[in-house]
């Protein structure tokens, strides 16, 4: 009858502590790594998500803004978009164009149309720059200013109706200019806030872009039947 190998029995032992003891740290190591990733993962998804609402508002008020800007004259209709200068169509370019971002849902936008108290204002333009009067400061005043039906009261304009153009910005009679201010509330980590009651609030992102129309005159505002 044979023994069985002491020194064998010992080394088999010793393996098994070994492998269990590797299999334990392999346990802690991947208890640790693993949340520490998924929270690195969620972190670029949410900065990717917020850097992506940004730049669709600031993209939508200035592509908005340049198509505006275009326009002779806007038909105050909120609810056809028959016409392509129609306040409704204006308003549906606008969702396009902040897609995949619900501007309907969680946005808004305004668009304001400003003319120059002493001659735009009237229908006066001065196309010749020698003419004495383009030489002379204007005042701008605020034509018209128009929102969604569906735009939440809290997105309001920032645009004063004293002085409604930037500190800097070049008016002189003549001149005219339209404002277009897009919004969009974000809200963060919202795929973690059925857990994470304290996560950080709402945003609202606000994008103001000023133009100028390409025919120089002020950009009115008519009836559906004009």
């Amino acid at each position: 009858m044979m023994k069985r190998s002491t020194k064998g029995t010992t080394r088999r032992s010793f393996l098994g502590r070994l492998a269990r003891s590797e299999s334990g740290v392999s346990a802690i190591e991947f208890s640790l790594i693993v949340p520490m990733m998924l929270l690195l993962m969620l972190g670029f998804t949410e900065l990717y998500l917020y850097m992506r609402a940004k730049s669709l508002v600031e993209h939508t008020a200035f592509t908005l803004a340049d198509s505006i800007g275009q326009m002779t004259q806007v038909i105050n209709d909120q609810s056809s978009v028959t016409q392509a200068n129609s306040l409704a169509s204006i308003w549906a370019a606008a969702i396009q164009l902040g897609t995949p971002n619900d501007l309907r849902k969680y946005g808004g936008v305004i668009v304001t149309s400003i003319c120059e108290t002493n001659s735009t204002c009237n229908g006066l333009v001065y196309p010749n720059s020698t003419q004495a009067q383009w030489r002379l400061t204007g005042t701008p005043k605020v034509l018209w200013s128009k929102a969604p039906v569906w735009q939440p009261s809290g997105m309001a304009t920032n645009i004063s109706t004293t002085n409604p153009l930037p500190t800097g910005w070049p008016f002189r009679q003549g001149d005219s200019a339209i404002a277009v201010e897009v919004f969009y509330t974000y809200t963060p980590f919202s795929m973690t806030a059925p857990f994470w009651h304290n996560a950080p609030g709402a945003v609202t992102f606000h994008m103001r872009v000023f133009v100028r129309p390409r025919n120089g005159q002020a950009l009115n505002l008519v009836s559906p039947s004009t």
